[in-house]
């Protein structure tokens, strides 16, 4: 199966930082539309690299990690998150 790792990793680390941003602004929407929207745009703004084997996914988890990919995701997350509290869809 092809997979997009950032799509994993967006998924693997939304509620973390929702839950977190939430902690400092309590307006925070974490409704099922809004984390769509989210995850969405944060999607949009990671670039794409697709692995196909459980090897490609290990081995590409431990680029993202070593080259600071999780923080690039988490920043993508967290702009989504700004984008859709300043606009939200539902």
């Amino acid at each position: 199966m092809i997979v997009n790792y950032p799509e994993l990793a967006v998924k693997e680390l939304i509620d973390e930082v929702l839950n977190s941003y939430s902690l400092k602004y309590s307006d925070t929407c974490k409704c099922e539309r809004c984390r769509n929207d989210i995850m969405a745009l944060a999607l949009n703004n990671l670039p794409a690299k697709y692995v196909v084997t459980d090897h490609g996914r290990i081995y590409t988890k431990a680029i993202y990690d070593q080259i600071g990919g999780k923080a690039q995701v988490i920043a993508a997350i967290t702009a989504a998150i700004q984008k859709v509290q300043k606009n939200p869809r539902h």
